[in-house]
């Protein structure tokens, strides 16, 4: 009995926010359409790693596919602001104002920032180097023949992959709030955790370059200690709040 009261008050509560869930929806849809037409200077964008090497399609709708995934992938980055913005609207009535005024101005924004710079990163400096040696790790007995749709969905997995992983800072710190870490554990696991970077990023990009390496994860070694100096930075504030 007190489930089902539980599903329909859960119900009524998502009923009253219908108009937003459905926009919410329609966003990533039309902002793929949108994408869509631009989808052929996007791949090339993105074959530009290949150096040269042609893309092919075995099947007649690959070439079509291969449009389509550029175009949903694409929609998804595009309209994350505002679906973030949307899904925090829906939940705004859980929250404080505190919280949601944070969430607005201060997470959403951070959080887009890190995964388009996470995915400009990854284009730039991870992406060449790791398709350069997956395709000599086949040089000297087969001839590349890469599939245009194979390779759209590899990039954007990667990029995406890659993006995600720079919301590392986010992570943390919401793992802070629910009082899993604190700043001083970070710091003590700060060797370990460098290494750790070093050693994931080493198998994502793969490269004989000491240099590219460790350029590669700088960026990873700086949002790790944003990390910590922000979770500290929080842990004093609820520390002057318990002593008023």
């Amino acid at each position: 009995m007190i489930e089902s009261e539980n599903i329909v008050k859960a119900v009524r509560w998502l009923d009253k926010f219908r108009a937003r869930i459905v926009v919410m929806f329609l966003v990533p849809i039309l902002s793929a359409v949108g994408v869509y037409f631009f989808s052929d200077n996007i791949l090339s964008i993105i074959s530009y790693p290949l150096g040269g090497e042609t893309l092919f399609f075995l099947t007649p709708v690959e070439g079509v596919m291969a449009k389509i995934k550029i175009a949903f992938f694409g929609g998804i980055i595009v309209s994350s602001p505002i679906t973030a913005y949307f899904v925090v609207s829906i939940l705004a009535s859980l929250l404080e104002k505190p919280t949601r005024r944070k969430l607005y101005f201060l997470i959403i924004p951070f959080a887009t920032f890190a995964l388009l710079g996470g995915i400009f990163f990854g284009y730039k400096f991870i992406l060449p180097t790791t398709v350069k040696f997956l395709i000599s790790c086949g040089d000297g007995f087969m001839k590349p023949m890469i599939s245009g749709s194979n390779y759209v969905s590899f990039i954007t997995f990667f990029l995406i992959s890659i993006g995600i992983v720079f919301e590392l800072p986010l992570v943390l710190v919401a793992l802070s709030r629910l009082g899993l870490i604190k700043a001083h554990m970070l710091m003590k696991k700060r060797k370990v955790a460098i290494m750790i970077i070093f050693v994931c990023l080493a198998i994502l990009t793969p490269t004989p370059d000491a240099f590219t390496l460790v350029a590669v994860c700088l960026p990873m070694t700086l949002l790790y200690e944003l990390s910590i100096w922000w979770i500290y930075v929080l842990e004093k504030l609820d520390r002057r709040k318990a002593a008023v």
